[in-house]
């Protein structure tokens, strides 16, 4: 893949805003490269690339930024520490993430090996154009309300070479839409927005070949295992950059101790995918197949270490600097932490259900331990049971609401 290099020119911004928009960036990042390899799309990929650029021009401004303004001897530069962390870290993961995204044309096949995954697969994402007969030309983004009339989560929105995040942008004509969804709201979308172009990846439930024999008894076999680890790591280390972000920007030691405890798990992981791996590489017609699944899972282990390195700065003690309090207070989302009490609202329910408004107040679920297992993946029937741990991100203005859904005792005891 290769992309001209454009000069990049200094412009003046303040700290919170690189913090605000180093999140913003590294979050749809996430869901981009992971859908590039997921789906097969060179498009997405090169997103994926493009946004990795513009997080190594906002490392570069949030260091000068502070090499610029914040003199003051050893206390005062302590206290920006986590914020240094936070930016280093980030870059880092965005380089893992970009490589991740590149595998598809490293390795070009790699996609009939994900597509195997497919039962473990969210929804996809696409991006759509918006055409000049679309409705919602010159309505304001969060009045559309895209996942509750069309089911479908608007990530960004890209218009020229800018990316928009901010709920208040009103959605123009020509605007790239890029859309999480199940395959018939997207298609519903695209018919709302004209938008005739064909997407980009295969939606099939069933690869129509693929680079293993699987009627072969021991490659089966293996291939069960190797599929349950590679779906692992490649969630956990999603999962991980996100609560990191989360455990940073609300100062949550219990959601950082999650993301260490989730390290952990990562490590041991590895090594079994690694072994495994270069078993079934013996039983392969060609190993150089394998290549591209290699270079994800040693990318996703960078991304966990990553993650890892943010969450122990909040084990530490640190207090959130001045500027960095500036960005959480202004922030329209908050994390919830809550168990599924018996009288809860989502217990013996499915995911599918809580997906409705009632329960789920705009909250997404990033994670949900029940006893020692970490679950970061839940399918439509998935079932929600008390004693379950769950980790959300929501709106502020709804929290109160999504944790008595969850808890109602503990709710009205606070209350």
């Amino acid at each position: 893949m290769t992309t001209k290099k454009k000069k990049f020119r200094y412009r003046a911004i303040s700290l919170k805003e690189i913090l605000k928009q180093m999140k913003q960036n590294i979050d749809l990042m996430i869901d981009l490269s992971y859908s590039a390899i997921k789906f097969g799309s060179k498009e997405i990929a090169d997103e994926a690339y493009k946004i990795e650029q513009r997080i190594h021009e906002l490392t570069f401004l949030l260091t000068f930024q502070i090499i610029q303004t914040q003199a003051g001897g050893l206390k005062k530069a302590k206290k920006l520490e986590p914020i240094v962390v936070m930016g280093y870290s980030i870059d880092k993961i965005s380089d893992a993430l970009s490589d991740i995204a590149r595998v598809i044309y490293i390795n070009s096949d790699i996609s009939k090996f994900t597509h195997l995954m497919w039962d473990f697969v969210p929804e996809p994402i696409v991006k759509i154009k918006v055409a000049e007969s679309c409705n919602f030309i010159g309505q304001i983004r969060k009045e559309v309300h895209f996942r509750s009339k069309y089911g479908v989560d608007l990530i960004a929105i890209r218009r020229d070479e800018k990316w928009l995040f901010n709920r208040d942008t009103k959605i123009l004509e020509n605007d790239i839409l890029i859309v999480k969804g199940e395959k018939e709201s997207i298609m519903q979308l695209k018919q709302e927005c004209y938008d005739l172009q064909p997407i980009t990846f295969i939606f099939e439930e069933k690869p129509k070949e693929t680079i293993f024999n699987l009627e072969d008894e021991d490659i089966l076999e293996m291939f069960k295992d190797i599929k349950l680890s590679y779906v692992q790591i490649t969630d956990i280390s999603e999962t991980m950059t996100e609560l990191a972000l989360v455990a940073l920007f609300f100062n949550n030691y219990e959601v950082a101790e999650d993301v260490l405890e989730m390290e952990e798990l990562m490590d041991g992981l590895n090594i079994t995918f690694e072994k495994d791996l270069l078993e079934l590489a013996k039983l392969v017609n060609n190993p150089r197949d394998l290549t591209g699944i290699l270079r994800i899972v040693f990318s996703c282990e960078l991304i966990a270490d990553a993650a890892s390195t943010i969450a122990e700065s909040i084990i530490k003690g640190f207090e959130p600097h001045r500027i960095l309090q500036k960005a959480i207070a202004e922030t329209s989302e908050i994390v919830g932490r809550e168990t599924l009490s018996e009288d809860s609202y989502f217990r013996d329910k499915t995911y599918k259900e809580i997906q409705h408004r009632r329960y789920k107040r705009g909250f997404h679920i990033i994670a949900l331990k029940r006893e020692n297992k970490w679950i970061y993946s839940f399918r439509p029937d998935f079932t929600f049971e008390m004693g379950d741990l769950i980790i959300g991100l929501g709106p502020k203005e709804s929290v109160d609401e999504w944790k008595r859904c969850v808890n109602p005792q503990k709710f009205k005891e606070e209350n």
